[in-house]
């Protein structure tokens, strides 16, 4: 519970700036407002696979109040200038302490849960990650246009040292710190959620795309406000963390994550087609119940397939995928959109999380020697 609470607190504060920094940096050029609200991400991925080494050399517990300490720090400075180069490198370490904390805090679940109930323990705390996203940034906005951007990154800076001041109650659980290894570049990545990770980057660059492009559409071909979508995918995802995470529980992994990658390519291939708002909120559904089937049942095969000294490592690698995914498909997919349509876009995004699904079946029919029966993970 305490787990959970210091998530919450602190992703909280950390999604309240998507509105309200923008409009702090206004007075500056479009570009350099982009850098320094996407610097949080950029100093996160390169931060992650350090974090999860850490983690596990050094202990979770103190990464999770390191991270939430940095954090509010940052978030206190903010005030004192509103200049985007001298944010920037505040904003790095901000997005630095973040992923810091957060990788902790999922490792440390995976120490105190049993086996037998990671599924529904990851369901929650994926909710706690999914439901600051729904009101967070309306609250943080409302905060600064009502007494001001000062008060406003100070209240974030308070929610965030309540976090770190709960961090400090969190009990190590069974997991614990091991012995420094000599460092090397595959120290950094977990090879055993290199399969969970694949098949979860399969989604998140899908998402990618999503971020980066449906507005655009949803402008061209007249469907309203895309931001509807984003409500009603939260709407979706939100409560559904706990059950379907009951559900990997109760028969295994991928009776979960192989539905939600078919579903969620499925949404895609509906928002390729929309033509009326009706449809980019039916799509938003069927997204929704696809990614938070996959996400929770791959998060709870991650820590399965990961030893109790190496899953702060693990749930690193599991959020490389997150990053990288989302960001390259961004990237990628606003590229192909200058070559072909809005709905072809849509379309091959939609293709990636089906092919993966299939592939996955394909590869777990054929014959294995020493592999475990993932697909029967409990």
């Amino acid at each position: 519970m305490l787990v959970l609470a210091c998530t919450h607190l602190s992703l909280a504060s950390l999604f309240s700036t998507y509105t309200t920094l923008p409009l702090y940096l206004k007075d500056a050029d479009k570009w350099q407002i982009g850098l320094a609200v996407g610097s949080l991400g950029l100093a996160g991925m390169f931060t992650r696979p350090l974090a999860g080494l850490w983690a596990d050399r050094y202990g979770r517990k103190r990464f999770m109040v390191i991270g939430a300490g940095i954090s509010a720090l940052c978030l206190a400075a903010y005030p004192l200038s509103n200049d985007p180069y001298l944010l920037l490198p505040l904003r790095m370490v901000n997005g630095a302490g973040a992923v810091l904390f957060a990788t902790a805090a999922f490792a440390t679940v995976a120490d105190i849960v049993p086996a037998d109930r990671r599924g529904v323990a990851f369901g929650y705390l994926a909710m706690m990650n999914s439901l600051p996203q729904v009101y967070a940034p309306w609250l943080g906005l409302t905060i600064a246009r009502t007494w001001g951007f000062t008060p406003y990154f100070l209240t974030a800076a308070a929610v965030s040292g309540l976090a770190f001041v709960l961090s400090s109650r969190i009990g190590v659980g069974r997991g614990g710190a091991r012995t420094a290894e000599g460092f090397s570049a595959t120290a950094l990545v977990s090879r055993s959620t290199l399969l969970p990770a694949s098949l979860f980057l399969s989604l998140t660059v899908a998402f990618g795309a999503i971020q980066a492009l449906l507005p655009l559409m949803a402008e061209d071909r007249g469907l309203g406000n895309p931001g509807l979508f984003f409500v009603m995918y939260g709407v979706v995802v939100v409560p559904l963390r706990p059950v379907v995470g009951a559900v990997a529980d109760r028969y295994s992994r991928a009776v979960v994550f192989l539905p939600g990658l078919v579903v969620g390519g499925l949404g895609m291939l509906l928002l390729a087609n929309a033509s009326v708002q009706a449809m980019m909120l039916a799509a938003a559904v069927l997204f929704g119940l696809g990614f938070a089937g996959a996400h929770t049942a791959l998060l709870a095969l991650t820590a399965d397939r990961a030893g109790s000294e190496q899953r702060g490592l693990a749930m690193s690698t599991f959020g490389l995928a997150w990053d990288t995914g989302s960001g390259l498909g961004a990237m990628a997919f606003g590229l192909m959109a200058g070559f072909v349509s809005y709905g072809a876009v849509f379309a091959v995004a939609g293709a990636l999380p089906l092919a993966a699904s299939m592939l996955f079946v394909v590869g777990s029919r054929l014959p294995r020697r020493g592999a475990p029966d993932i697909a029967g993970a409990s």
